[in-house]
């Protein structure tokens, strides 16, 4: 590669990182304080110094291959503790929105990430869409009691498989992509068992999946490990509860049903969950409270307040529904509808939600190198 064009180079990635929140990228001058300052370091094998000269240089397939960005769970106390202000915490955040945008092989990504115009468009074309496929395939409207089932269930049923079905093989993808990057420049080269691949990913994967337990060891951890938890298993039970009473349930039988009380409690308690957990982040990142709410991308913005109106408007549709208030229930079931399908489709496989299966394959595919390196070095 010539001189000008790593130049080139060097500069649409830096670009390009600036706009994804690296705004002080060029301010870092490797003292390595950041690495030194992280209460991961001791857990975890990475360099975020060298994270951050990689994205100086403009390395992309550097970028794309270094795990670091992901073990780093956002508690800000590197940006604090900088003698530069260069603000690790937001150019880290910045690498692991480009890392998304080099792992999705659909290139949707990065027109989500970089152009606030095409964000919103894909938001409203979503809800729109979905609003029109409800009106024109919706069952029976019976205002005599609710029956969210007649109403909803020819269109959710069908919806629910296709959108599960795409989003899942999108996403896995991406992760094997991953796979590829963080492992395609290690520096041993060696094959490891298949046993070991899976003795690992069962070690890493669900625990770390499941806990989300490494942000916990942030200075302030307690308080936002809660907020993270509240959004995780408030998200994690309504899905579930979701996937069992629209997906599974009718392809078992449609005689089989939850039983009404629990389902409501369930649902119900996953709803405030959610929005007590959205409610608390956003209160944070409007007042700028602490150092890692001090900025927050566009893409932030849209995640956290997709999820707001989800939450809100699930819970409205359960209050109907248990109150017998048929079309207010329908109605607002639509609305519901209308901001799930743009929170599922834009965010699990290309944005924001992905960090829940990036995160802990990220400690997965680093985990490999590890070993690797320690079974095959010189």
């Amino acid at each position: 590669m010539s001189r000008t064009v790593a130049l080139l180079l060097k500069g649409e990635v830096s670009s390009i990182l600036k706009s994804l929140g690296a705004r002080n990228l060029y301010k870092c001058y490797q003292c390595g304080t950041c690495t030194a300052a992280c209460p991961l370091s001791e857990e975890v094998t990475a360099s975020f110094r060298k994270a951050v000269k990689y994205a100086q240089l403009g390395l992309e397939e550097k970028i794309a291959a270094d795990p670091a960005p992901w073990l780093c769970y956002a508690c800000g106390e590197c940006s604090e503790m900088c003698p530069k202000d260069a603000k690790p915490t937001e150019i880290l955040a910045a690498l692991r929105r480009y890392s998304i945008i080099k792992y999705d092989w659909t290139g949707f990504s990065k027109r989500f990430y970089l152009s606030k115009t095409f964000e919103l468009m894909s938001i409203a074309i979503l809800s729109i869409l979905t609003a029109l496929i409800v009106y024109l395939f919706k069952g029976p409207v019976i205002t005599e009691r609710v029956d969210l089932s007649a109403f909803a269930q020819p269109t959710v049923a069908i919806a629910n498989i296709i959108v599960f079905g795409v989003l899942s093989l999108i996403l896995l993808i991406n992760i094997y992509r991953m796979y590829k990057f963080t492992t395609s420049q290690s520096s041993s080269s060696g094959k490891l068992p298949v046993s070991t691949y899976i003795a690992e990913f069962i070690k890493i994967i669900p625990y770390h999946f499941l806990t989300q337990r490494l942000m916990a060891r942030c200075r302030d951890g307690k308080y936002y490990y809660t907020i993270h938890l509240l959004l995780f298993y408030g998200y994690a039970v309504i899905f579930v509860h979701h996937i069992l009473r629209h997906m599974l349930l009718p392809l078992i039988s449609p005689t089989l049903h939850l039983n009404e009380v629990a389902s409501s409690i369930v649902g119900i308690s996953a709803f405030v969950a959610l929005i007590l957990g959205s409610s608390l982040a956003i209160y944070g990142r409007i007042k700028k409270s602490t150092i890692i709410w001090e900025y927050s991308h566009p893409t932030d913005w849209v995640f956290i307040t997709l999820l707001w109106l989800t939450s809100i408007t699930g819970l409205l549709t359960d209050i109907f529904k248990y109150s017998g208030l048929p079309l207010p229930t329908y109605v607002t079931f639509t609305v519901h509808l209308m901001f799930v399908v743009p929170l599922l489709v834009l965010e699990v496989p290309f944005a924001k939600w992905s960090h829940l299966a990036y995160r802990p394959f990220a400690l997965y595919f680093n985990r490999l190198n590890e070993i690797k390196q320690l079974r095959y070095k010189t």
